[in-house]
């Protein structure tokens, strides 16, 4: 793996956190002072992540190079 990758998925990450933090404090001034507002912005945090991790490991194991699937 080369460093240039590396330094691209670490910078791609990084913003994607940064959008995120946005986005979570437009949905937390949103539901300030409703009652249990806070407790479904979390779950739908963590929801979504999962969702996100479970479906970037089952396009993993699909996202074999073409020399793998070749027999011996």
């Amino acid at each position: 793996m080369s460093a240039c990758l590396i330094a691209e998925a670490v910078g791609l990450f990084a913003i994607t956190n940064f959008d995120d933090i946005v986005l979570l404090a437009l949905f937390f001034a949103r539901g300030a002072g409703q009652h249990g507002s806070a407790r479904r912005i979390v779950a739908g945090q963590y929801l979504a992540f999962t969702a996100i991790l479970a479906i970037a490991i089952a396009l993993s194991y699909g996202a074999r190079p073409p020399w793998q699937s070749l027999g011996p």
